[in-house]
Order: structure tokens, then C-alpha cells, then sequence
């Protein structure tokens, strides 16, 4: 995968602009504030249909402006691909692949394979769980149709769910009995949320051992693994093996779950909200039996989030056959120069990047030929 040429008109604080990017790296330097991050955003936004700083689309537009418009050219599997992404006050979204129309309210549009990582990633481990459930669902969704899917049901039965709870909410707590209706939602909750759990046990496990061997170059000191915490006990163990057995371990986290919704029936009557699920589902990041969210630095946490967007290198790869592009936002201030120098060492030209720096001279020697823009109040130039 590659990005060839993006184009922006009216994108944040870029009136217009055209960028022909190089299959290595690419270096965009300038003060604060200038718009490199912006350009990040954009290359996402085409490869992904959505934003990893903004839920609006809205706040895409430039000040005063009516809508932007936003086009890649990438190279996917030897052939040109084209995504164009626009969207006015008016009307919302749209989104082009190679000219035809797409549905612009799914999550992500798989166009295009990009990993980003920058100063928002710390609250992947600072923040709550559903700040690492989203990580999970955009990395598995980015390669997985199926996921997408099991994942759109499941959210839709769990809001059918809480609304049969919350129209048949208790004042106090109910004595437990059979309800044949809320029976009949159970099951289909089960259903759907088995195929998620069993897709993100799957998933955490070849991540973290992805992840583990980029830590280890990155930051010799401590073993980092990814532990996956489902909201309920499956006692066959929450990473067991998902592939090859016929459905036998997508009915034992069935069975698990239609049990655990069973015991806790009667204080979800009473609540009146579905109490366990995919939806309450926990990822720890653990270097050497601590967990980097309670007891990490900020510099170890840095290397751990640097490690797991690694390991999502290797990720795609391994499930659709071809690399990532891998946006680096502002990395001369997120890590030291020892980390830096074993970043460049371990990618070692093998993906298409995009960094942005305040300064070019705090990355270091990065390793073969770069090529090199320079940002100013939403302009950007070639150095040559």
C-alpha cells in the first residue's frame, strides 16, 4: 500500500493544497500550529472515511467555508486506487471510490490500510476502557469485514435490549423467573456477541505477540503483552484457540455468556441496562506482570503505544497481504533519541511514512533517502 498524491481544498486550515508523496519516508517539518497534523488527518480520513481527532466531519471544514474536499491516489495491490471524501454543512458526508459512491455512515471504508501514532494515543492507555475498545474495533474492523458485521448486530440487538429493560425497569429488585421475551433477546445477544469476543480473543493474541517483538527492539528494558478481559468469565480461558475447531469454542463463549446474562437478569431489570457484553470488554497492557495504565510512566506508556501501532503493522499484514501506511505525528517530542534510532532501525524503509517534526533535525539519522516538506500557515512546499 501506498499513497501516491493527496489533495485538500478547504481542509482545516488549508485553502488548497497538493502533496506527491514518496514511497518512504516523508518528512513534513514547520512551527506548531501550521497544519502538518492536519495532513495526517486527511491521509486517514481518505483511507479510513472517518476523522482519529473529531466525531463532527463539520469540524473539517475550514472557517467560513461551505464544505471541504479531500482526495488520495493509493496504490493497493499493484492497482490505482482513488478515494475522494467531501462534506458541506448542508449535507453531510460523501465518499467516491474510484468514482462510484459509498456508504459514508459505515465505520470504516477499508479503502485504504493506515496507522497513525501521536500524542493523542496516550489516552488509548490513560483513558477508560472505551477508549481501548474503540482501538480494538478499528483495528480488527480495518481487516475484517465479518467483524464489522457481528459488530453492527450485536450493537443494534443491545439497543433493542436496554430498551425492553428499560421499559420494563423494576423500583426494586425483581425475584428472579423466566420472561420468554427477554429469553428470546438473550439468545441473540449471545449469538451476536460470542462472534465478536471470540474475533477480539483472537485478534489480542497474535497482537500482542506482534507487539512484544517491536517492544523488544524499541525499549529492551521489560516483556510487554497485550491480556484480554471480557466482562464475564469464560472458563475455557479468554485466548484460546478460535480457528480449526468447528464452532466449538464459538458455543462455549455462547453458553458462557446466555449464563452470565441469566444471573445477572434480575439487577439489569432493575437497572434496566444490559450489564455484560462485548460492550464492557477490557484490554490491559502489561510490561513485565504491570499494568502500564495504573503503575506506567508516561515515557514507558509511550513506548508501549509505539510498540502496539508497530505490532498493527504487522497485523495487516498478516490478515490482507500487503503493508500499511504509518503516519508519525510529532515523534521527535514523543520519544527520546535512543527510542527514535530503533524506530528508524526497525522500519528500515519497509513501509511508506509520513512524520511530522518541528524541527527535522530532532529525528535523527532515519535511514535511507526522505523526502521533505516544509509547512507554513496551511502551505506546504518540497524542499529540495
Amino acid at each position: 500500500m501506498v499513497l501516491e498524491r493527496l489533495k485538500l481544498r478547504h481542509f482545516r486550515n488549508y485553502a488548497s493544497a497538493e502533496l506527491e508523496l514518496f514511497p518512504g519516508k516523508n518528512v513534513l517539518s514547520g512551527d506548531n500550529g501550521q497544519g502538518k497534523t492536519n495532513v495526517l488527518e486527511a491521509v486517514y480520513l481518505c483511507g479510513t472515511g472517518s476523522s482519529y481527532r473529531t466525531t463532527r466531519d463539520a469540524d473539517l471544514i475550514t472557517w467560513g467555508e461551505s464544505g471541504f474536499y479531500a482526495a488520495c491516489r493509493f496504490i493497493r495491490r499493484r492497482e490505482p486506487l482513488f478515494v475522494e471524501v467531501g462534506c458541506t454543512r448542508e449535507a453531510g458526508k460523501t465518499i467516491k471510490i474510484n468514482g462510484v459512491p459509498h456508504e459514508a455512515s459505515v465505520e470504516n471504508i477499508c479503502a485504504a490500510n493506515v496507522v497513525v501514532f501521536g500524542p493523542d494515543d496516550l489516552r488509548m492507555i490513560k483513558g477508560g476502557p472505551v477508549e481501548r475498545r474503540r482501538f480494538l474495533d478499528t483495528e480488527i474492523g480495518a481487516v475484517s469485514e465479518g467483524y464489522r458485521r457481528d459488530l453492527s448486530a450485536y450493537r443494534r440487538i443491545l439497543a433493542q435490549r436496554n430498551a425492553f429493560l428499560k421499559d420494563k425497569r423494576y423500583d426494586s429488585m425483581p425475584a428472579a423467573r423466566r420472561d420468554p421475551a427477554l429469553d428470546v433477546w438473550d439468545e441473540q445477544l449471545a449469538a451476536a456477541g460470542a462472534r465478536v469476543m471470540v474475533k477480539r480473543a483472537e485478534a489480542i493474541k497474535k497482537l500482542s505477540v506482534l507487539a512484544k517483538v517491536a517492544h523488544r527492539h524499541i525499549s529492551p528494558d521489560g516483556t510487554l503483552e497485550m491480556v484480554y478481559r471480557p466482562s464475564f468469565y469464560v472458563g475455557m480461558g479468554a485466548v484460546a484457540k478460535t480457528r480449526g475447531d468447528d464452532g466449538e469454542t464459538l458455543r462455549k463463549w455462547e453458553e458462557a455468556f446466555r449464563r452470565e446474562l441469566e444471573k445477572v437478569r434480575p439487577e439489569e431489570l432493575m437497572r434496566g441496562v444490559t450489564l455484560v457484553g462485548p460492550h464492557r470488554d477490557e484490554v490491559s497492557f502489561i510490561v513485565d506482570g504491570v499494568d502500564m495504565r495504573v503503575f506506567g510512566s508516561q515515557g514507558q506508556q509511550r513506548s508501549v503505544l509505539l510498540a502496539v501501532r508497530l505490532g498493527e503493522l504487522e497485523f495487516v499484514k498478516s490478515e490482507v497481504g500487503e503493508d500499511a501506511i504509518l503516519l508519525l505525528d510529532d515523534v521527535s517530542s514523543e520519544l527520546d533519541p535512543g527510542k527514535r534510532a530503533r524506530l528508524w532501525e526497525y522500519l528500515n524503509d519497509r513501509v511508506q511514512t509520513i512524520i511530522t517534526t518541528t524541527d527535522e533535525r530532532l529525528l535523527g539519522d532515519t535511514g535511507g533517502p526522505v523526502k521533505r516538506f516544509r509547512v507554513r500557515a496551511g502551505r506546504v512546499e518540497e524542499v529540495r
